[in-house]
């Protein structure tokens, strides 16, 4: 019993080290300017302190030093206290300080409603988390790519690919933050590792309900649409046990797209757009689909900047530079890693276009949007939304979620079009993949969901819930 909580102090230690990182990088990223709630500066931070643990791992795969608990931690550690020392004398010399000291002052809502959400979402994470650590990894990818290579990386001490021959050129966020936990641990335990899924998993849904706030919905309605896109279907809740890439991408691309998203309606604090650039390296470090989403991204925010005619294009265009930043600092070092070790890019997601299986796929497509099995009701309600909308979506900032979802559709049939498989295998293919690829855009058609709910109309209970 001793040796179990032990095993518990080292995981939670480790963990709240990715939050104490990410805490920091959102001190360094942000101008003392940006007024963030601290439900936001848990949220961010967990993905964060992932994003600067796992890249520093990659320097050290780089250097060749292996991976012992503190070379992987006393670096950052370091670096992080010097931040926060520097944060604090800033602090002291500006006490007015709106990223360290501000709070969201809100009313709290006391609509009963918004307990019942709140509770739902609480059983479902009960059992997240009780499912996620009473099992050992089983899931196929889990266990052929990303756990693989996070035990081969801890029992190696290092970025050891000789043992390695099927996706070796994936992005290694995931496998790197699995391989910290096991040092943490002092041991491969895949059971403990697995609780980070279900706090990644908390912290994306914490962000699609902060967000729908700041798009000015009452936070009775945005715990609602929360819990309406988590208990609809099974795709994302079954994501919060299974150890995939899947769901921290999800995040990572909710964070992009939804800052990026505050920032063309003018609702986002000061300065976001450097934070947004940690998300996009986020998402291009997590997985290999995460590049094109995030080129997706800025492409959809550009579009909208021209569509509208703002009256300064130029300079609204010209912060776009930081995601674009963001996505070379996710690319770029395991490009470099890939190139100094000859790990070849594989071909086993792009053969060549075949037009009969674009339309193949659309169907299979479809079937898997509108299941219930799935993803429930939730994207026939993006849909009636959308179309709710009407020709408003064009001459609002809401054009920008419609491209992401609607360009990011049509990317997942010309990829199917290109899918390396027979005519019989095909199916199965798209079967055994597009609910994944779906789940990455299905926090963003929260989004578009809570957009159309502001237009109807709230009780005085709602608005005390309202933001100032």
């Amino acid at each position: 019993m001793i040796d179990g909580l032990l095993l518990l102090a080292r995981l939670f230690g480790g963990l709240g080290l990715l939050q104490t990182l990410g805490w920091t990088a959102l001190a360094c990223f942000c101008p003392p300017s940006a007024f963030f709630s601290r439900t936001e500066r848990h949220a961010l931070s967990l993905g964060l302190g992932a994003l600067v643990l796992t890249l520093w791992m990659l320097i050290l795969g780089l250097l060749q030093i292996p991976f012992q608990l503190w070379t992987v931690v006393a670096p950052p550690s370091a670096a992080a206290l010097l931040a926060l020392l520097r944060q604090k004398y800033r602090s002291n010399r500006q006490p007015q300080s709106g990223f360290i000291n501000a709070e969201n002052q809100a009313a709290k809502t006391d609509h009963p409603l918004f307990w019942l959400f709140f509770a739902l979402l609480a059983v479902l994470f009960l059992y997240a988390t009780l499912r996620a650590v009473l099992y050992p990894i089983w899931a196929w990818d889990a266990l052929a790519t990303w756990g693989f290579k996070a035990k081969a990386f801890y029992l190696e001490r290092g970025l050891d690919f000789r043992r390695l021959s099927a996706h070796n050129y994936y992005p290694n966020l995931v496998p790197l933050l699995l391989t910290y936990l096991y040092l943490c641990l002092g041991q491969v335990n895949d059971h403990l590792v697995k609780l980070v899924f279900p706090l990644f998993g908390a912290a994306l849904l914490t962000l699609v309900y902060r967000f729908l706030v700041r798009m000015e919905l009452n936070r009775t309605r945005s715990l609602a649409v929360t819990a309406f896109f988590a208990l609809n279907g099974v795709t994302f809740v079954v994501h919060l046990y299974i150890a995939y890439a899947d769901l921290t991408l999800s995040y990572f691309t909710l964070g992009a797209a939804g800052l990026v998203y505050l920032w063309l309606t003018g609702r986002a604090p000061g300065g976001v757009m450097p934070l947004a650039a940690t998300c996009f390296a986020g998402m291009t470090w997590c997985k290999f689909e995460g590049l094109p989403l995030a080129v997706t991204i800025v492409l959809a925010a550009l579009l909208t900047l021209v569509w509208l005619r703002h009256p300064d294009l130029l300079s609204r265009i010209l912060p776009l530079a930081w995601p674009l930043a963001g996505i070379l600092l996710g690319y770029l070092p395991w490009r470099l890693f890939m190139d100094l070790h000859h790990i070849e890019t594989g071909s086993d997601h792009i053969l060549g276009f075949y037009s009969p299986k674009f339309f193949q796929a659309i169907p299979l497509v479809l079937m898997t949007l509108f299941h219930s099995k799935f993803f429930g009701l939730l994207w026939p309600a993006g849909l009636i939304n959308a179309v709710w909308g009407g020709r408003a979506i064009f001459s609002s900032s809401r054009l920008f979620l419609v491209l992401f979802i609607g360009g990011n559709l049509l990317a997942i049939l010309l990829g199917y079009a290109m899918a390396p498989t027979s005519a019989e295998e095909f199916p199965l293919y798209v079967k055994g993949t597009v609910d994944r690829l779906l789940l990455h855009l299905t926090p963003v058609v929260a989004l578009l969901i809570g957009e159309a709910l502001k237009d109807l109309p709230e009780g005085e209970k709602g608005k005390q819930g309202r933001l100032p």
